[in-house]
């Protein structure tokens, strides 16, 4: 089995550490990568000892050889393109999440994939993974009766230096006209997102699509994007989501997310034992596991698929609720800048950051008391009326953008 990797620097080393740590286990051989030999990221090393060719793009690739399976790290506005290219070229895509920067591009890259009748997976590793895909079967069973509610928080402090390594970071578009809509939602949280609807879906490889969103964003960092969401989210089947997320904090909380059904709950807090527990309502306790092991088995899930030993359980149309949420935040709800009084210049290993004055304890409270920021009187919050997301299906623009 061939495979060729696009990018060798960011998530894309854990790419490659991953498939030639397991090489020796697996019969496939990383036959290319992707990246143009003008730039100057260094190349890992397992790629110069293996003497894996590089090309300048994957034209240049398919010219001269051809893959299973293409694993796409690249930034978010890239992936339409890269996805078709090799969809068209006869090969299967592992592309890593957020699937696309519009709704319209992840329904293109779809119908592409059923045309040629290859698959492509969404890099969401929770959704590959056994604790996860174990609770999700249970969910499906009845264990723990209708689902009625769910929140997830997540505290993730990251430097000025995290917002310029790349020229499409925290980018509302890029700088050719390509949206990206980079934020704390929609790349390094975005898993915790896309798990709440993900874990709802009504079937093992479906996600549960919103139905209404009630949105607060907002901005500490110079960026063009938000660093801080907080969202209602009422889905389709009826169960309401609050999702909290920030970068502009000063200390780091990992997620913590709880699910209420009829009959039990679902808990996980990575601060604690980092375990997924089921409770049933007859006082037993399940435990699943850490759904952050094996982040690489999407991987392998992949090889498998196309071996016919497996199945891919978060598909394009797994992954677009989250971005349909992304989409339809950015048209209809503007960033509120936080005030420049509680706004707080610190350091973090070495590091600039910028975060919000008590920001860690203000989404605590939120968690706790399942509300936005602007429903517990912050002086800085602002309401945002509710969007009806029933029949939304394309990104125009973002609010208030101005090029």
């Amino acid at each position: 089995m061939k495979l060729v990797i696009i990018g060798v620097s960011g998530y894309a080393k854990a790419f490659i550490e991953a498939l030639f740590l397991n090489k020796p286990n697996e019969q496939f051989e990383v036959v290319g990568f992707i990246y143009p030999k003008s730039r100057k990221s260094p190349i890992p090393s397992q790629l110069i000892d293996n003497n894996v060719p590089q090309y300048d793009s994957l034209d240049e690739f398919y010219e001269n050889d051809d893959a299973d399976l293409v694993i796409i790290s690249s930034p978010i506005n890239l992936h339409l393109e890269q996805t078709i290219t090799s969809l068209r070229n006869g090969s299967n895509v592992l592309c890593e999440k957020p699937i696309a920067a519009t709704i319209q591009d992840a329904r293109e890259m779809e119908r592409v994939s059923k045309e040629t009748n290859k698959f492509v997976a969404v890099g969401f590793q929770w959704s590959f993974c056994e604790p996860i895909l174990s609770l999700k079967k249970d969910i499906l069973d009845g264990m723990y009766g209708k689902a009625i509610s769910a929140k997830t928080v997540v505290e993730w402090p990251r430097t000025i230096r995290y917002y310029n390594r790349a020229s499409w970071a925290g980018k509302i578009m890029d700088n050719y006209g390509n949206w990206v809509l980079d934020s704390v939602a929609n790349n390094a949280t975005a898993h915790f997102l896309h798990n709440m609807l993900f874990l709802l879906g009504d079937d093992i490889d479906k996600a549960s699509y919103p139905e209404t969103i009630t949105a607060e964003t907002y901005r500490a960092n110079d960026i063009e994007n938000y660093d801080t969401f907080a969202g209602k989210i009422r889905t389709k089947n009826g169960v309401d989501l609050l999702f909290l997320a920030s970068h502009a904090v000063k200390d780091s909380l990992n997620p913590i997310f709880e699910f209420v059904f009829e009959k039990g709950k679902v808990t996980f807090d990575f601060s604690k034992d980092s375990i997924l527990y089921g409770h049933k309502e007859d006082g037993t306790t399940k435990a699943y596991g850490n759904p952050f092991d094996d982040e690489m088995k999407k991987i392998f899930t992949c090889i498998k698929t196309i071996r016919n030993e497996d199945e891919i359980p978060c598909p394009i149309d797994a992954a677009v609720p989250q971005l349909m949420v992304i989409n339809a935040v950015s048209e209809e709800v503007p960033i509120t800048q936080f005030p420049k009084d509680v706004v707080v210049s610190g350091e973090i290993k070495g590091e600039t950051l910028l975060y919000v004055e008590g920001m860690n304890e203000i989404l605590d409270k939120c968690y706790e008391q399942e509300k936005l920021p602007s429903e517990m009187g912050y002086k800085w919050a602002i309401s945002q009326p509710t969007i009806n997301v029933t029949n939304y299906t394309k990104f125009t623009s973002a609010k208030n953008w101005k090029k």
